[in-house]
């Protein structure tokens, strides 16, 4: 019965060292060379700094991006608002992209650590005010310094974003590892076998963008290869861990707002953007027939023609 326990163990032991080893002598990972170019690094505060990418000249609107995502995930969105007379900065927030990893101490990884990440960045390029997009998490980030910090922010605009009335994370298998104590620990190991790294960020794809034919070319390899970026999963697994969607307050921002949602998102489920919009005075909804979570991919040229037709509408006072 010893020598059986025994040999349990070394293959459980087998298993989970040599799947990586090998993938490793072998160089079988993603590829590094479908990343996107840095930014701009741009220092924030405690030795910490975001990777930015600022383009055009005008208003400044700041985009935030979701989890596990990072600033090139707008895809063309930046190019296609700066276009219109804004500028644009997008940023990898902490833990993610090109930007600073840090500690996983009890104030870091949370909407509030976060906004005040974008509150630093904002003081740094020495804006004022400015007008902010986030999406999925990200809105909950914006939401967040809207509330702590309203002469910061001019305008909200909310995509896909969460609220109040998010479900919690499901029992599928990656909602069952992100809950997990060892989330951090077992999104590593499976990112480190190509196989099933290469398997469940495609099927996680097929959900974001509802259906496997809306992913564009290359899109997998090109998120395996950011999720390989050291420290990312483990900022992954501690988001999802700390977030706190219940306790968020849009029905005391005071910003204009306009709620961007796509009617088959699975990710952010519409109810959460009708909840919104019921609980923000004056806000604006919009609903994209068949529209997915990945809506600043899908839809770039509908999304920079709202967000600027209400920018344009909701000039500042």
């Amino acid at each position: 019965m010893r020598r059986l326990a025994v040999s349990l163990v070394v293959l459980l032991l087998a298993l989970v060292i040599v799947p990586p080893l090998v993938a490793s002598i072998f160089d079988l990972g993603p590829d590094p060379s479908v990343r996107p170019p840095r930014g701009k690094a741009v220092p924030i505060e405690n030795g910490l700094s975001l990777n930015v990418v600022d383009v055009g000249t005008g208003p400044p609107v700041v985009l935030v991006h979701g989890l596990p995502s990072c600033a090139s995930d707008w895809a063309a969105l930046p190019e296609k608002l700066a276009a219109k007379g804004r500028r644009v900065i997008a940023y990898d927030r902490v833990g993610y992209g090109y930007s600073s990893r840090a500690p996983a101490t009890p104030e870091r990884y949370t909407y509030e650590s976060n906004a005040r990440d974008l509150a630093a960045l904002l003081d740094t390029l020495q804006i004022q005010r400015a007008a902010l997009v986030g999406w999925s998490y990200g809105g909950a980030v914006v939401q967040t310094l809207a509330l702590v910090a309203p002469e910061r922010v001019s305008h909200v605009v909310l995509v896909a974003a969460v609220g109040p009335a998010q479900p919690k994370p499901g029992e599928d298998a990656l909602g069952l590892v992100l809950t997990s104590p060892f989330g951090g620990a077992i999104l590593k190991w499976v990112a480190s076998v190509p196989p099933l790294s290469r398997r469940m960020t495609h099927d996680n794809l097929v959900q974001a963008f509802a259906r496997a034919d809306a992913i564009p070319p290359g899109w997998t390899e090109y998120t395996r290869a950011m999720l390989a970026l050291p420290g990312t999963l483990d900022a992954f697994a501690w988001e999802a861990q700390r977030s706190r969607s219940a306790s968020l307050q849009p029905e005391r921002l005071q910003a204009p707002t306009l709620i961007l949602q796509g009617t088959a998102d699975y990710l952010v489920p519409p109810a959460v953007a009708e909840d919104l919009h019921r609980r923000m005075a004056g806000s604006e909804l919009v609903r994209i027939p068949g529209g997915s979570h990945m809506l600043p991919v899908t839809h770039a040229d509908l999304l920079a023609d709202r967000i600027d037709a209400f920018l344009s509408a909701n000039p500042e006072s």
